[in-house]
């Protein structure tokens, strides 16, 4: 039978089903990605995650929880409308409409049953709710991220790198990556029928199961459900059913609704109207008799079967009994771990006289270009606006200025005042703190405008006008956010308080006093990494160690930014979502944000004794306190299983096989590479005609679904038989 009689032998319901999982498919995932372009996303990550925000931290409350649904505000809604289709139709969502499990199904569907996995005879409800009570308490108290474990970001990027683009392509070339590829793989492309990850580790399916299995119970819902007196026994829908949600008792057919996904292809296999799709199914009515003819009832149909319990230890269902246990302790562990603007100053030392002149441009001594031009308007609008020149560059008293003495220490003070206290404003405060960072060495005094490059030969530690200008109070990118936020203010008070020098200063005192801060988290990203971001220039870095001997940065350090853009703190704040985590906030939460240590210091934010403190913050995680969540507040953030391999940074030698990533990558990786090797050796030279079943589990399946001895087995019984 060729490809094409192949496609149309499908029924009609599968058709639509697999049309709408690759539509799905193009919607979701690139080059097109138009669903997660309407929430800014790139794929079910931040926003549209459906997956995360209920985990569950010991310690947490209401208002943490509430904090987690903002993070993943759309997936909320998402998962809140496919249990709601779920509900009154079934399990649409998982069986026609999911590209994470349609796709693996998909490629499954195209590869020969013989080298398959066959994981539907496995006692499925009892992984399946026993790694979701482990996915929710245990996995978030261990410090293990769901984010690094999930078909939810290894499908859309396999789109992403088919597609060709780096984020995808790097992800797999990280040891995360290749673990999650290589359950996509067994789990999915090698499984039978492909949805074995959805049978066991999607915590989407977990809560879809139960509420498909609660909406059965009701008669007005439609769901897959069974004529048992119809039924022969002929097994072709316990054969058919992708997910091992039907098998054989008493010779009758009986459907598991927490595993069932209401796909229909039970329904197109049944012969005899066995099972149907139904909405409201027939009343059932009493034997009666009319002119002496007896009616007969109309058939029962039933969503959930109830077969007479056996006795002793065999009528026990096991698979309830673990479902009740592990929902037990997930809800005895919650239960028990919840115990303005300045007077502007006009010049007063009439530097705009020469200086506002335009064209003031050369090149000094060392090639350096320069200006002497300042732009008046952008001066007043500025950070130091109201500072007088001399405030900066004290020493000079006459003109033509001696270069030697235009040098600015940043710890003097001013003249202006710090208006809640009446003092001198100065950043001596600042700078001492910033001396005693890991930055300590930059420089904060001696700079001028031609010793830039000098400070850069000598100077690894940036100095305090590498990371910071004299910017716009307001930067140019947060002024629409500025006049979108405050359109009234600045037109009613623009009435009388003309030019952009005051809207600037005085927008901008706004903006840091009701906003929280000139900076958005993005921006301070940013800034870190002008430096940390350049993998040259980090390779350069040379750290003392504790003997204050200097060794070159390792790659964990290099490679800093890359692995924090994996992390959800960066997506979160790449969307401009404030609840996600900068670097400055883990690295210098407190004080004037400058006191960024190094992890082994004690008074380090980031050292291990202080890191529940520091993801307890405010908005944060502030359950990190709780002695359960010892793991998670140990997750590391920086770990070089989430960036792709660079043998010229981070060598693959025995320090990267330390890593469990590693190790589980390799043996998955190695598990589908024989799966592969194997489906083409059975393709090219060992196929068969006939029923063709899995080589690992398919005589379980025989045996425990189908009630019946697999085929060999029973040949082998009956020659044996004959030989007595």
């Amino acid at each position: 039978m060729n490809t094409i009689e192949k496609i149309l032998k499908i029924p009609k319901w599968q058709k639509v089903r697999y049309l709408l999982m690759i539509l799905s498919c193009a919607l979701f995932f690139a080059p097109f990605l138009v669903i997660p372009a309407l929430f800014n996303v790139a794929d079910f990550c931040a926003k549209l995650c459906p997956r995360r925000f209920y985990l569950y931290f010991p310690g947490m409350g209401i208002g943490d929880l509430t904090i987690q649904m903002k993070v993943s505000i759309a997936g909320v809604f998402l998962l809140f409308g496919i249990l709601m289709v779920t509900f009154f139709f079934g399990r649409l969502w998982c069986s026609f409409i999911c590209p994470v499990g349609g796709f693996p199904e998909l490629v499954s569907r195209l590869l020969n049953d013989r080298i398959k996995i066959e994981y539907r005879a496995l006692p499925q409800v009892a992984i399946r709710y026993g790694y979701f009570g482990f996915f929710l308490v245990m996995m978030p108290m261990l410090g293990i991220s769901a984010c690094v474990l999930c078909n939810f970001v290894t499908v859309p990027r396999i789109f992403e790198a088919m597609a060709g683009k780096e984020r995808g392509i790097a992800f797999f070339f990280s040891s995360v990556g290749v673990v999650n590829l290589a359950l996509i793989i067994l789990l999915g492309f090698f499984a039978s029928k492909g949805r074995a990850y959805c049978a066991f580790l999607c915590p989407v399916g977990a809560i879809d199961g139960l509420v498909n299995r609660l909406s059965a119970s009701f008669r007005f819902t439609r769901h897959i459900r069974v004529e048992r007196d119809r039924c022969v026994g002929c097994t072709a829908c316990v054969q058919a059913c992708m997910c091992g949600a039907i098998e054989m008792v008493g010779k009758k057919t009986v459907i598991d609704q927490l595993s069932c996904m209401s796909c229909h292809e039970c329904v197109d296999v049944c012969n005899r109207g066995a099972i149907e799709y139904l909405a409201i199914p027939p009343e059932t009515r009493r034997h009666r008799k009319k002119r002496d003819e007896v009616l007969p009832p109309l058939p029962e149909w039933t969503t959930i079967s109830r077969p007479a319990p056996g006795s002793g230890i065999k009528g026990v269902r096991w698979q309830r009994v673990i479902l009740g246990v592990v929902t037990g302790m997930v809800v005895l562990f919650i239960v028990a771990t919840q115990v303005g603007a300045t007077v502007r100053k006009m010049d007063p030392d009439g530097c705009f006289a020469c200086h506002a002149f335009k064209g003031l441009d050369y090149i000094d001594k060392d090639g350096l270009p320069r200006s002497a031009t300042i732009d008046e308007s952008h001066y007043y609008a500025s950070l130091h606006g109201s500072v007088p020149c001399r405030d900066c560059h004290r020493k000079i008293k006459e003109y033509p200025h001696d270069v030697k003495k235009v040098v600015v220490d940043c710890a003097d003070s001013c003249h202006i005042k710090e208006p809640s206290k009446g003092e001198k404003y100065s950043h001596k405060t600042v700078v001492k703190e910033f001396k005693g960072s890991a930055h300590g060495s930059g420089w904060t005094k001696g700079l001028t405008g031609g010793n830039r490059l000098k400070e850069l030969k000598r100077s690894q530690a940036p100095s305090c006008r590498r990371c910071h200008a004299n910017t716009l109070y307001i930067e140019a990118e947060m002024m629409p956010r500025f006049k979108e936020m405050f359109v009234n203010c600045d037109r009613e008070c623009g009435t009388c308080h003309q030019g952009k020098a005051w809207r600037g200063q005085f927008g901008g005192h706004i903006l840091r006093r009701l906003l929280g801060g000139r900076w958005t988290k993005e921006l301070g990203n940013r800034l870190c990494n002008d430096c940390h971001g350049d993998v040259e220039k980090m390779r350069l870095v040379e750290i003392e160690d504790k003997e204050g001997k200097k060794l070159k940065a390792g790659p964990r350090f290099i490679l800093a930014t890359k692995s924090y853009d994996m992390t959800l703190h960066s997506k979160m704040v790449m969307i401009e979502n404030e609840l996600g985590a900068s670097c400055i906030n883990c690295h210098a939460p407190t004080g004037f944000r400058h006191d960024i240590r190094r992890t082994d210091d004690p008074r380090s934010s980031t050292h291990k004794d202080r890191l529940a403190s520091t993801c307890g913050a405010k908005k944060c995680h502030p359950y990190a306190s709780s002695p359960f969540n010892a793991g998670f507040t140990g997750t590391d953030m920086h770990t070089l299983d989430l960036v792709s391999s660079d043998v010229a940074i981070a060598p693959i030698d025995g320090a990267r096989f330390s890593s469990n990533w590693v190790r589980w990558g390799a043996v998955l990786l190695f598990l589908s590479l024989i799966m592969a090797i194997g489906s083409l050796f059975w393709i090219l030279l060992a196929g068969k005609k006939g029923k063709i079943w899995p080589a690992l589990g398919g005589n379980s399946f025989q045996k425990r679904m189908l009630k019946r001895e697999p085929k060999k087995r029973s040949k082998q019984r009956v020659k044996k038989k004959t030989d007595d």
